[in-house]
């Protein structure tokens, strides 16, 4: 059973409370969303189909009226958990149990795993630090000061290791959030703004499952695990841990 990293770009229109009159009779509302998750399967068509199925089925309370799907992508994982003392098997079952763990005892905002920092620009492809005591003197100090460097305090990250973007990027992204008709039956967004307001829905060559003590020592990870492969050069970027489909 293989495991997949997918992302889902949707527009949604349901009956919800008003913000300012919660309680008060339910009135038709339209909004777009993100959601990322990791499904298992035999291959990545029969993730995609677990997914799209996952996608379609809203919660019990939600009066939802009409979905629209505007992307759906999705990449396999690395079958390999990186971490800061060797590369291991991944073991979904093992992992899973640990990440509820340190859910549990981490705070939601935990501003020192460094979900903020833009990994590809800190630990650019083609320079590799030696260590991870020099990762950290080379790495900018407004960065460096808002993480963990304690190596007795361990995160799981999820890279993505993303595919070029598509041709006309650049010019539709000038034309960004000029169409303001949100509902399932209007035009598509472009996909400059489909990739700026939802990055995680970008295409993937690969997903990585990473173990370490911050986001820049992750990317550092990486960089170090690919470096004489065909993904070496590709961007990247890190995202928190998302929920998993069961596999089964």
């Amino acid at each position: 059973m293989n495991a997949y990293l997918f992302a889902s770009v949707i527009t949604v229109s349901a009956l919800r409370h008003s913000n300012r009159f919660y309680g008060a009779e339910k009135i038709p509302q339209t909004w777009d969303s993100c959601s990322n998750q990791i499904v298992f399967g035999s291959s990545l068509q029969e993730a995609h189909r677990r997914f799209e199925t996952w996608l379609k089925t809203p919660a019990p309370d939600d009066d939802v009226s009409e979905m629209l799907i505007r992307k759906i992508t999705g990449a396999q994982f690395v079958d390999r958990l990186l971490t800061e003392s060797g590369n291991l098997p991944l073991d979904w079952t093992q992992v899973a149990q640990q990440v509820a763990d340190q859910l549990e005892a981490t705070p939601v905002d935990d501003f020192e795993q460094g979900y903020w920092v833009n990994v590809d620009q800190a630990v650019p492809a083609g320079r590799s630090s030696s260590n991870i005591d020099t990762l950290q003197n080379d790495v900018a100090e407004d960065i460096r000061s808002g993480l963990n460097w304690s190596p007795d305090k361990k995160f799981f990250f999820v890279l993505s290791v993303l595919a070029p973007l598509p041709a006309g990027y650049e010019a539709d992204q000038a034309g960004a959030g000029e169409n303001e008709d949100r509902s399932p039956g209007a035009d598509l967004m472009g996909i400059g703004e489909l990739y700026t307001t939802f990055p995680q829905a970008l295409d993937k060559e690969a997903a990585v499952l990473i173990r370490a003590r911050n986001s820049v020592v992750a990317a550092w990870l990486w960089r170090r695990y690919a470096a004489n492969g065909p993904l070496a050069t590709k961007t990247i970027r890190i995202d928190p841990w998302c929920e998993a489909i069961n596999p089964k």
